[in-house]
Protein backbone atom coordinates (compact mmCIF):
# COMPACT_ATOMS: atom_id res chain seq x y z
CA UNK A 1 0.00 0.00 0.00
CA UNK A 2 2.78 2.52 0.92
CA UNK A 3 4.42 1.50 -1.76
CA UNK A 4 1.77 2.20 -4.09
CA UNK A 5 1.00 5.30 -2.59
CA UNK A 6 4.31 6.63 -3.68
CA UNK A 7 4.24 5.28 -6.47
CA UNK A 8 0.76 7.88 -7.50
CA UNK A 9 2.62 10.64 -5.73
CA UNK A 10 5.37 10.46 -7.92
CA UNK A 11 3.43 10.18 -11.14
CA UNK A 12 1.33 13.32 -9.78
CA UNK A 13 4.18 15.37 -9.24
CA UNK A 14 5.48 14.43 -12.49
CA UNK A 15 2.58 15.60 -14.37
CA UNK A 16 2.31 18.52 -12.03
CA UNK A 17 6.08 19.94 -13.19
CA UNK A 18 5.45 18.69 -16.98
CA UNK A 19 1.91 20.85 -16.67
CA UNK A 20 3.36 23.16 -14.72
CA UNK A 21 1.32 26.38 -15.95
CA UNK A 22 -1.32 24.62 -16.37
CA UNK A 23 -1.80 23.64 -12.42
CA UNK A 24 -0.95 27.17 -11.51
CA UNK A 25 -3.65 28.04 -13.06
CA UNK A 26 -5.98 24.99 -11.11
CA UNK A 27 -4.74 25.34 -7.81
CA UNK A 28 -4.37 29.20 -7.28
CA UNK A 29 -8.29 29.41 -6.75
CA UNK A 30 -7.78 26.99 -4.13
CA UNK A 31 -4.89 29.35 -3.05
CA UNK A 32 -7.21 32.15 -2.55
CA UNK A 33 -9.45 30.25 -0.49
CA UNK A 34 -7.39 29.03 2.00
CA UNK A 35 -5.39 32.10 2.10
CA UNK A 36 -8.58 34.44 2.76
CA UNK A 37 -10.04 31.62 5.72
CA UNK A 38 -6.66 31.53 7.41
CA UNK A 39 -5.74 34.96 7.22
CA UNK A 40 -9.23 36.38 8.47
CA UNK A 41 -9.24 33.39 11.22
CA UNK A 42 -6.16 34.84 12.47
CA UNK A 43 -6.94 38.20 12.21
CA UNK A 44 -10.49 37.92 14.16
CA UNK A 45 -8.93 36.24 16.78
CA UNK A 46 -6.36 39.17 17.45
CA UNK A 47 -9.06 41.61 17.09
CA UNK A 48 -10.96 39.60 20.03
CA UNK A 49 -7.85 39.77 21.87
CA UNK A 50 -6.77 42.83 21.71
CA UNK A 51 -10.86 44.04 22.45
CA UNK A 52 -10.25 41.59 25.35
CA UNK A 53 -7.12 43.47 26.63
CA UNK A 54 -8.41 46.75 26.34
CA UNK A 55 -11.56 45.78 28.57
CA UNK A 56 -9.30 44.93 30.78
CA UNK A 57 -7.30 48.05 31.00
CA UNK A 58 -10.75 50.44 30.83
CA UNK A 59 -11.79 48.62 33.81
CA UNK A 60 -13.56 45.20 35.60
CA UNK A 61 -16.93 44.75 35.42
CA UNK A 62 -18.22 48.31 34.59
CA UNK A 63 -21.53 49.67 34.46
CA UNK A 64 -21.12 53.24 32.87
CA UNK A 65 -24.01 55.55 33.78
CA UNK A 66 -24.37 59.09 31.62
CA UNK A 67 -26.96 61.74 32.15
CA UNK A 68 -28.74 62.05 28.72
CA UNK A 69 -29.83 59.72 26.09
CA UNK A 70 -28.74 58.59 23.13
CA UNK A 71 -31.04 58.50 20.46
CA UNK A 72 -30.97 58.11 16.64
CA UNK A 73 -30.75 61.17 14.69
CA UNK A 74 -30.45 59.49 11.11
CA UNK A 75 -30.26 56.21 9.37
CA UNK A 76 -26.59 55.79 10.89
CA UNK A 77 -26.11 58.53 13.25
CA UNK A 78 -26.26 58.25 16.54
CA UNK A 79 -26.43 61.81 19.11
CA UNK A 80 -26.33 62.03 22.74
CA UNK A 81 -28.41 64.42 24.33
CA UNK A 82 -27.22 65.73 27.92
CA UNK A 83 -28.79 66.45 30.47
CA UNK A 84 -28.42 67.86 34.12
CA UNK A 85 -30.58 65.38 36.45
CA UNK A 86 -28.46 63.52 38.06
CA UNK A 87 -27.20 64.54 41.41
CA UNK A 88 -23.71 63.57 43.61
CA UNK A 89 -26.97 62.91 45.83
CA UNK A 90 -28.36 60.09 43.52
CA UNK A 91 -24.85 58.31 43.26
CA UNK A 92 -24.75 58.11 46.79
CA UNK A 93 -28.39 57.01 47.25
CA UNK A 94 -27.50 53.78 44.34
CA UNK A 95 -24.11 52.90 46.30
CA UNK A 96 -26.18 52.91 49.85
CA UNK A 97 -29.45 51.09 48.26
CA UNK A 98 -28.61 48.40 45.42
CA UNK A 99 -27.17 45.26 46.51
CA UNK A 100 -24.00 44.11 44.03
CA UNK A 101 -21.87 47.62 43.61
CA UNK A 102 -18.54 47.38 44.86
CA UNK A 103 -17.66 50.80 44.00
CA UNK A 104 -18.93 53.95 42.54
CA UNK A 105 -17.11 56.87 41.41
CA UNK A 106 -19.16 59.96 39.90
CA UNK A 107 -17.52 62.31 37.41
CA UNK A 108 -17.72 65.17 35.44
CA UNK A 109 -16.07 65.75 32.13
CA UNK A 110 -15.54 68.42 30.05
CA UNK A 111 -12.42 69.64 27.49
CA UNK A 112 -10.19 72.31 28.44
CA UNK A 113 -6.71 73.75 26.83
CA UNK A 114 -3.22 72.75 29.30
CA UNK A 115 -0.30 74.84 28.61
CA UNK A 116 2.63 74.51 30.32
CA UNK A 117 5.20 77.58 29.28
CA UNK A 118 4.99 78.06 25.60
CA UNK A 119 3.11 74.68 24.98
CA UNK A 120 -0.57 73.90 24.56
CA UNK A 121 -2.74 70.86 24.10
CA UNK A 122 -6.27 70.59 24.91
CA UNK A 123 -6.71 67.36 27.11
CA UNK A 124 -10.05 66.08 28.46
CA UNK A 125 -10.31 67.01 32.41
CA UNK A 126 -12.33 64.40 34.45
CA UNK A 127 -13.43 65.67 37.80
CA UNK A 128 -14.43 61.96 39.45
CA UNK A 129 -13.75 60.40 43.23
CA UNK A 130 -10.35 59.19 44.52
CA UNK A 131 -11.72 55.35 43.87
CA UNK A 132 -11.41 56.14 40.19
CA UNK A 133 -7.86 54.33 39.97
CA UNK A 134 -8.81 51.40 41.13
CA UNK A 135 -12.34 50.98 39.29
CA UNK A 136 -10.38 51.70 36.10
CA UNK A 137 -7.26 49.73 37.09
CA UNK A 138 -5.12 52.72 36.30
CA UNK A 139 -1.76 52.77 37.51
CA UNK A 140 1.06 55.25 37.66
CA UNK A 141 4.50 55.70 36.45
CA UNK A 142 5.08 58.19 38.95
CA UNK A 143 3.98 60.25 41.76
CA UNK A 144 0.83 60.00 43.60
CA UNK A 145 -3.36 59.86 43.25
CA UNK A 146 -5.15 62.17 45.29
CA UNK A 147 -6.96 61.49 47.70
CA UNK A 148 -10.68 61.47 49.53
CA UNK A 149 -8.72 64.60 51.27
CA UNK A 150 -7.73 66.49 48.72
CA UNK A 151 -11.15 66.21 47.42
CA UNK A 152 -13.01 67.47 50.67
CA UNK A 153 -10.31 70.43 50.85
CA UNK A 154 -11.04 71.41 46.74
CA UNK A 155 -7.53 70.70 46.00
CA UNK A 156 -6.54 72.05 42.75
CA UNK A 157 -4.12 68.86 42.18
CA UNK A 158 -4.14 66.45 39.23
CA UNK A 159 -3.25 63.54 37.80
CA UNK A 160 -2.08 63.57 34.05
CA UNK A 161 -2.35 60.96 31.29
CA UNK A 162 0.89 59.70 29.37
CA UNK A 163 1.15 62.40 26.14
CA UNK A 164 0.26 65.49 28.26
CA UNK A 165 3.56 64.41 30.18
CA UNK A 166 5.36 63.78 26.77
CA UNK A 167 4.08 66.79 24.74
CA UNK A 168 3.94 69.11 27.53
CA UNK A 169 6.58 68.12 29.58
CA UNK A 170 8.98 66.70 27.13
CA UNK A 171 9.09 63.30 29.13
CA UNK A 172 10.49 65.17 32.38
CA UNK A 173 9.91 64.72 35.76
CA UNK A 174 6.11 66.86 35.90
CA UNK A 175 5.40 66.18 39.75
CA UNK A 176 4.78 69.31 42.03
CA UNK A 177 5.38 71.28 38.88
CA UNK A 178 2.31 73.89 37.66
CA UNK A 179 0.16 74.00 34.64
CA UNK A 180 -2.41 76.84 33.43
CA UNK A 181 -5.35 74.79 33.18
CA UNK A 182 -8.13 76.94 31.54
CA UNK A 183 -5.95 79.89 33.03
CA UNK A 184 -6.01 78.56 36.50
CA UNK A 185 -2.46 76.93 38.34
CA UNK A 186 -3.06 73.81 38.99
CA UNK A 187 -0.38 70.91 40.73
CA UNK A 188 0.58 68.22 38.63
CA UNK A 189 0.73 65.18 41.21
CA UNK A 190 1.23 61.70 39.28
CA UNK A 191 1.74 60.65 35.49
CA UNK A 192 -0.34 57.47 34.53
CA UNK A 193 1.15 54.79 32.70
CA UNK A 194 0.35 54.27 28.81
CA UNK A 195 -3.17 53.65 28.01
CA UNK A 196 -4.08 54.27 24.16
CA UNK A 197 -7.65 54.84 23.24
CA UNK A 198 -10.23 52.42 25.08
CA UNK A 199 -13.20 50.89 23.01
CA UNK A 200 -15.47 53.67 23.36
CA UNK A 201 -13.15 55.56 21.04
CA UNK A 202 -11.77 57.98 24.16
CA UNK A 203 -7.53 58.50 23.91
CA UNK A 204 -7.09 57.59 27.85
CA UNK A 205 -2.98 59.63 27.34
CA UNK A 206 -5.08 63.28 27.08
CA UNK A 207 -6.85 62.66 29.93
CA UNK A 208 -6.43 65.11 33.24
CA UNK A 209 -8.18 63.50 36.54
CA UNK A 210 -8.79 65.90 39.46
CA UNK A 211 -10.70 65.72 42.29
CA UNK A 212 -14.36 66.00 41.94
CA UNK A 213 -15.60 68.97 44.31
CA UNK A 214 -12.18 70.61 43.33
CA UNK A 215 -13.53 70.46 39.49
CA UNK A 216 -17.17 71.24 40.11
CA UNK A 217 -17.02 74.34 42.28
CA UNK A 218 -13.48 76.10 41.20
CA UNK A 219 -13.31 75.40 37.82
CA UNK A 220 -17.25 74.64 36.61
CA UNK A 221 -18.88 75.96 39.00
CA UNK A 222 -21.96 72.80 38.41
CA UNK A 223 -24.22 71.25 41.20
CA UNK A 224 -24.63 67.74 38.99
CA UNK A 225 -22.72 65.03 37.63
CA UNK A 226 -22.57 63.85 34.10
CA UNK A 227 -22.39 60.59 35.09
CA UNK A 228 -20.29 57.53 37.22
CA UNK A 229 -18.65 54.44 36.38
CA UNK A 230 -20.34 51.46 38.66
CA UNK A 231 -18.08 48.29 39.29
CA UNK A 232 -20.43 45.15 39.76
CA UNK A 233 -19.35 42.63 42.52
CA UNK A 234 -17.71 39.50 41.21
CA UNK A 235 -20.44 37.13 40.24
CA UNK A 236 -23.03 39.75 40.20
CA UNK A 237 -25.01 40.06 36.20
CA UNK A 238 -23.89 43.05 35.21
CA UNK A 239 -27.29 43.01 33.09
CA UNK A 240 -29.26 42.73 36.61
CA UNK A 241 -27.28 45.77 37.97
CA UNK A 242 -27.73 47.90 34.39
CA UNK A 243 -31.76 47.21 35.11
CA UNK A 244 -31.90 47.56 38.92
CA UNK A 245 -30.22 50.90 38.29
CA UNK A 246 -32.58 52.21 35.73
CA UNK A 247 -35.56 51.58 37.97
CA UNK A 248 -33.67 53.07 41.02
CA UNK A 249 -32.70 55.82 39.48
CA UNK A 250 -36.07 56.60 37.82
CA UNK A 251 -38.27 55.94 41.28
CA UNK A 252 -36.17 58.40 42.85
CA UNK A 253 -36.95 61.36 40.08
CA UNK A 254 -40.18 60.26 40.08
CA UNK A 255 -40.28 59.99 36.87
CA UNK A 256 -43.42 58.33 34.98
CA UNK A 257 -44.02 55.08 32.89
CA UNK A 258 -44.97 56.94 29.62
CA UNK A 259 -41.52 59.24 30.50
CA UNK A 260 -38.21 58.14 28.39
CA UNK A 261 -35.09 57.71 30.65
CA UNK A 262 -33.07 60.96 31.20
CA UNK A 263 -29.57 59.31 31.30
CA UNK A 264 -27.78 56.10 29.57
CA UNK A 265 -26.54 52.79 30.86
CA UNK A 266 -24.26 50.34 29.31
CA UNK A 267 -21.83 48.38 29.88
CA UNK A 268 -18.41 47.37 27.92
CA UNK A 269 -20.06 44.26 26.64
CA UNK A 270 -22.41 46.52 24.84
CA UNK A 271 -19.45 48.22 23.00
CA UNK A 272 -18.16 44.69 22.87
CA UNK A 273 -21.03 43.23 20.97
CA UNK A 274 -21.03 46.01 18.63
CA UNK A 275 -17.69 45.44 17.92
CA UNK A 276 -18.16 41.93 17.72
CA UNK A 277 -21.17 41.99 15.28
CA UNK A 278 -18.58 43.94 12.84
CA UNK A 279 -16.61 41.31 12.97
CA UNK A 280 -19.07 38.78 12.47
CA UNK A 281 -20.31 40.61 9.38
CA UNK A 282 -16.65 40.45 7.62
CA UNK A 283 -16.13 36.49 8.45
CA UNK A 284 -19.46 36.04 6.90
CA UNK A 285 -18.33 38.05 3.96
CA UNK A 286 -14.86 36.32 4.08
CA UNK A 287 -16.96 33.15 4.14
CA UNK A 288 -18.48 34.39 1.26
CA UNK A 289 -15.72 35.01 -0.79
CA UNK A 290 -13.95 31.69 0.01
CA UNK A 291 -16.57 29.62 -0.82
CA UNK A 292 -16.32 30.51 -4.26
CA UNK A 293 -12.65 30.71 -4.57
CA UNK A 294 -13.54 26.85 -3.84
CA UNK A 295 -16.06 26.53 -6.19
CA UNK A 296 -14.02 28.45 -8.89
CA UNK A 297 -10.44 26.34 -7.80
CA UNK A 298 -12.07 23.39 -7.99
CA UNK A 299 -13.60 23.72 -11.42
CA UNK A 300 -10.50 24.15 -12.31
CA UNK A 301 -9.20 21.63 -11.56
CA UNK A 302 -11.75 19.59 -12.42
CA UNK A 303 -11.49 20.94 -15.64
CA UNK A 304 -7.68 20.43 -16.26
CA UNK A 305 -8.02 16.95 -14.79
CA UNK A 306 -10.58 16.41 -17.87
CA UNK A 307 -8.18 17.58 -19.91
CA UNK A 308 -5.24 15.59 -18.75
CA UNK A 309 -7.67 12.45 -18.80
CA UNK A 310 -8.22 13.16 -22.63
CA UNK A 311 -4.58 14.00 -23.05
CA UNK A 312 -3.01 10.53 -21.23
CA UNK A 313 -5.18 7.81 -23.32
CA UNK A 314 -1.80 5.76 -24.74
CA UNK A 315 -0.65 5.92 -20.48
CA UNK A 316 -3.62 4.59 -19.54
CA UNK A 317 -4.06 2.23 -22.03
CA UNK A 318 -0.49 0.89 -21.21
CA UNK A 319 -1.05 0.30 -17.73
CA UNK A 320 -4.53 -1.29 -18.17
CA UNK A 321 -2.57 -3.56 -20.76
CA UNK A 322 -0.38 -4.30 -18.05
CA UNK A 323 -2.42 -5.44 -15.57
CA UNK A 324 -3.55 -2.20 -13.38
CA UNK A 325 -7.37 -2.19 -12.29
CA UNK A 326 -9.99 0.16 -12.72
CA UNK A 327 -9.86 1.27 -8.98
CA UNK A 328 -6.04 1.61 -9.81
CA UNK A 329 -6.95 4.69 -12.32
CA UNK A 330 -9.44 5.96 -10.44
CA UNK A 331 -6.89 6.59 -7.46
CA UNK A 332 -4.26 7.67 -9.37
CA UNK A 333 -6.25 10.58 -11.03
CA UNK A 334 -7.69 11.23 -7.69
CA UNK A 335 -4.15 11.51 -6.33
CA UNK A 336 -3.35 14.22 -8.64
CA UNK A 337 -6.23 16.46 -7.97
CA UNK A 338 -5.96 16.03 -4.17
CA UNK A 339 -2.29 16.94 -5.10
CA UNK A 340 -3.06 19.90 -6.72
CA UNK A 341 -5.73 20.90 -4.14
CA UNK A 342 -3.31 20.46 -1.45
CA UNK A 343 -0.41 22.44 -2.58
CA UNK A 344 -2.91 25.65 -3.25
CA UNK A 345 -3.97 25.08 0.30
CA UNK A 346 -0.21 25.17 1.50
CA UNK A 347 0.51 28.09 -0.40
CA UNK A 348 -2.71 29.33 1.00
CA UNK A 349 -1.60 28.75 4.07
CA UNK A 350 1.43 30.54 3.73
CA UNK A 351 -0.11 33.32 1.97
CA UNK A 352 -2.30 33.67 5.04
CA UNK A 353 0.41 33.51 7.73
CA UNK A 354 2.36 36.43 6.04
CA UNK A 355 -1.15 38.69 5.42
CA UNK A 356 -1.85 37.75 8.79
CA UNK A 357 1.74 39.09 10.13
CA UNK A 358 1.71 42.21 8.31
CA UNK A 359 -2.01 43.34 9.22
CA UNK A 360 -0.94 42.67 13.01
CA UNK A 361 2.09 44.55 12.89
CA UNK A 362 0.28 47.62 10.81
CA UNK A 363 -3.07 47.03 12.97
CA UNK A 364 -1.44 47.11 16.29
CA UNK A 365 -3.01 43.52 17.33
CA UNK A 366 -1.12 40.82 19.03
CA UNK A 367 0.10 38.58 16.55
CA UNK A 368 -2.17 35.14 16.80
CA UNK A 369 -2.43 31.66 15.04
CA UNK A 370 -5.75 29.70 14.69
CA UNK A 371 -3.97 25.95 14.20
CA UNK A 372 -7.70 24.70 14.12
CA UNK A 373 -8.19 27.34 10.58
CA UNK A 374 -5.30 25.62 9.16
CA UNK A 375 -6.56 22.12 9.86
CA UNK A 376 -10.04 22.86 8.43
CA UNK A 377 -8.33 24.60 5.45
CA UNK A 378 -6.91 22.08 4.27
CA UNK A 379 -9.27 19.56 4.96
CA UNK A 380 -11.64 21.94 2.69
CA UNK A 381 -8.66 21.74 0.13
CA UNK A 382 -8.83 17.98 0.32
CA UNK A 383 -12.17 17.22 0.02
CA UNK A 384 -12.73 19.87 -3.19
CA UNK A 385 -9.44 18.18 -4.77
CA UNK A 386 -11.83 14.67 -4.27
CA UNK A 387 -14.57 16.22 -5.80
CA UNK A 388 -13.29 18.15 -8.45
CA UNK A 389 -11.22 14.59 -9.43
CA UNK A 390 -13.76 11.73 -9.18
CA UNK A 391 -15.78 12.31 -12.51
CA UNK A 392 -12.39 12.93 -14.40
CA UNK A 393 -10.81 9.58 -12.45
CA UNK A 394 -13.70 7.60 -13.43
CA UNK A 395 -14.05 8.26 -17.30
CA UNK A 396 -10.64 7.21 -17.35
CA UNK A 397 -11.47 4.09 -16.45
CA UNK A 398 -14.30 3.74 -19.35
CA UNK A 399 -11.37 3.63 -22.52
CA UNK A 400 -10.65 0.34 -23.29
CA UNK A 401 -7.14 -0.91 -23.63
CA UNK A 402 -6.73 -1.88 -27.42
CA UNK A 403 -8.77 1.82 -28.46
CA UNK A 404 -6.57 3.39 -25.83
CA UNK A 405 -3.52 2.12 -27.64
CA UNK A 406 -4.15 2.99 -31.03
CA UNK A 407 -6.75 6.28 -30.46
Amino acid sequence: MIYLLSFYLKIALQNLIVHKARMMLALLGILFAVMSLVAFGNISSSMKKKIDNEIGRFGKNLVILKAGLVFQAGRSTKQFSESRSLKLADMRRIKESLKGIEEIAPYYDTTYPARYEDKTLRVSVIGVTDNIFSVKNTNLIMGRVFTKKDDDATEKRVVVGYKIYDNLFDLKDPVGKYMLLFRVPTEIIGVMEEKGTDLTGQDQDIIVYMPLNSFMRRYSNVDYVKGAYIQVQDGVQMSEIKTRVRSFIRKIHNMKEDQKDDFSIFTMDDILRTKEEGIRLVSILTIIASVVSFLIGGLGIFAIMMLSVSERKMEIGIRRVVGSRKRDIVFQFLTESVIVALIGGVFGVAAGFVITILVDIFGGFPIMFELKNIFVSLLISMVVGIMAGIYPAIQGTKYEPVKALYS
